[in-house]
């Protein structure tokens, strides 16, 4: 067992979670926009789903190719009195004001294909800025090999907090207004307007922007050369495919997730529940997997939690066959323990990879390797409804009428079976994975004799 790593890089409680508040805006802007706007726009906008579905297509296609091009952006442009601040600001007006105008539509009125796309593409620009810079500078805040576990953490239990938060927002204000879906969707564009400014004046006033190493004058630009150079390095593409893994895996349980708690469950207006049921779980497994990862290596946790993944999913068969639907929230409840840790690890992980290009070109390529740990995540995402509703096609399964006993074991196989072997292979992609405790402290060692010579070489 690997000795406890120093803690140099320790982050006081208040900085972790003032930097965690922004993955709040963050959350409020991906739930919404796939969940609540392609039935308002589809239904009362006038569009239609053939319409909504080529819109909703060409912007997530605009969101991947996006994501490299603002990482180098962020990588290639920094200012020495803070790195990621200014790149941060930059989303506000693209996020908010984007806010009032997609989540605002007129009323009795038939919206503009051309102009929700617009909105679309600035909007998923301004969040490809936030969520990129966001991940980058939290690589920056710690050196610590287990401190960035935390801090990732931290993150992911912020997300699952948002989430619920947002899911939560229409029931609660609509106990007190009158709601319909316009006002359920501006609901939620006035909540992005306010909490990203809110969160970002927290974050800016409380959290220190600056790099681990200081900027020297002349230092290599990032150019198509060194963004090259920088994906030799195997572990990364490892870390990437595992990123692409847990989106198929997580993405298939979430497309089949309503199909099955209604068609084979049989629940109807619960199945909303059970998913907060689910995101509260998340919240308090993330820790649990954090000791894990403290008392082994980031890879053996994160294997771990695959195994466990795997483990529930395949429980989940004989349950579901046998009929023993009130065994099916408690192990939801139980699947949720083990949601948010693998992108936890991975973010951990990619910031280790972040350290060990910086040895060996003095590049800090940070928001290059998280936005192409968005795409990759991404990718998985839009795989797994591929997956998953091809395979329900071809046992016939129709989704008006998911309680189809024909259907009912192709349907349970294609919630559990296809995620468990994806998280198999994630256990064997993580196999004898370098980038371990020891292998990161000499990375680290390199990096502040570097950071030592450089101070001194200013002063002089």
């Amino acid at each position: 067992m690997p000795a406890k790593s120093s803690k140099p890089g320790r982050l006081p409680l208040y900085q972790l979670l003032a930097y965690c508040s922004l993955t709040i805006p963050i959350t409020a802007v991906g739930m919404p926009v796939t969940t609540y706007l392609p039935p308002l726009y589809a239904g009362q906008g006038g569009l239609g789903l053939a319409t909504i579905g080529l819109i909703f297509m060409v912007a997530r296609i605009w969101d991947v190719i996006t994501d490299p091009i603002v990482g180098i952006l962020v990588d290639r442009y920094q200012w020495r009195h803070g790195p990621r601040k200014l790149w941060i600001a930059f989303s506000v007006p693209l996020l908010c004001v984007t806010a009032f105008f997609l989540f605002m539509p007129a009323r009795d009125e038939p919206a503009s294909a051309l102009a929700l796309l617009f909105q679309l593409l600035i909007l998923y620009t301004g969040w490809t800025f936030l969520q990129t810079t966001h991940q980058a500078w939290g690589a920056d805040l710690t050196p610590d090999y287990d401190e960035r576990s935390k801090l990732f953490g931290y993150r992911e239990m912020m997300s699952a907090g948002g989430t619920l938060l947002i899911l939560s927002l229409p029931a609660l204000l609509g106990s007190w207004f009158a709601f319909d879906a316009y006002a359920e969707v501006a609901s939620m564009g006035w909540f992005l307007a306010l909490i990203l400014p809110l969160t970002i004046l927290i974050a800016f006033s409380l959290v220190p922007d600056k790099a681990l190493a200081p900027l020297p004058k002349q230092r290599p630009k990032m150019d198509l050369s060194q963004v090259l150079a920088g994906m030799k390095e195997r572990a990364i593409w490892r870390i990437l495919a595992v990123e692409i893994c847990v989106g198929i895996g997580v993405g298939v349980t979430a497309s089949t997730f309503l199909f099955v708690a209604r068609g084979v469950v049989g629940l109807h207006s619960g199945a909303s529940s059970v998913l907060l049921i689910f995101f509260v779980a998340s919240i308090v497994g993330i820790p649990a997997w954090l000791w894990v990862s403290r008392r082994l290596e980031k890879h053996t946790a994160l294997q771990l939690v695959c195994v466990y993944s795997l483990a529930c999913n395949l429980v989940l068969i004989p349950m579901l066959l046998l009929g023993h639907a009130w065994l099916f929230i408690p192990m939801v409840a139980l699947l949720g323990l083990s949601f948010g840790a693998p992108q936890a690890l991975l973010r951990s992980m990619i910031a280790d990879q972040v350290d060990r290009e910086e040895v060996r070109s003095d590049l800090n390529k940070a928001g290059f390797y998280f936005a192409f740990m968005g795409t990759s995540y991404k990718v998985g995402q839009a795989a797994a409804i591929g997956v998953s509703f091809l395979l329900l096609a071809l046992i016939g399964f129709n989704p008006e009428v998911p309680e189809n006993p024909d259907h009912r074991i192709g349907l349970i196989l294609v919630f559990t079976l296809v995620p468990a072997i994806i998280f198999a292979l994630c256990i064997l992609l993580c196999r004898n994975y370098p980038l371990t405790r020891d292998a990161h402290e000499k990375d680290r060692a390199i990096l502040r004799a570097r950071f030592a010579a450089k101070t001194l070489s200013q002063d002089s």
